[in-house]
């Protein structure tokens, strides 16, 4: 997607973004928020388990609703997701 800016990266870069780091969202650092947010709403179980074809017109879909709400103004909320096993509670029993 093309906006005036060139501030977005292109579908196909986001969409193997999204894919490459479904697996791992906790340590994932977006190149953008429009990125994770429409992978947010493709699903990341989604992105990992969809054949490349179906998943990518379902990314593209998403991603550039995404990009226009954000050109709109709206802004997205990432919601913090610890990391598997960081729980942060001790540990009581061996």
């Amino acid at each position: 997607m093309n906006d005036l800016f060139d501030e977005f990266p292109s579908v196909e870069a986001a969409y193997h973004e999204a894919a490459n780091h479904s697996h791992n969202i906790a340590h994932w650092k977006p190149s953008h928020d429009v990125v994770f947010e429409a992978a947010r709403r493709v699903g990341f179980s989604a992105l990992r388990r969809r054949d490349t074809g179906a998943g990518k017109r379902g990314f593209a879909k998403q991603y550039k609703e995404v990009c226009k709400a954000y050109l709109r103004g709206e802004r997205f909320k990432r919601d913090v997701v610890a990391p598997r096993g960081a729980t942060g509670r001790e540990k009581l029993t061996d």
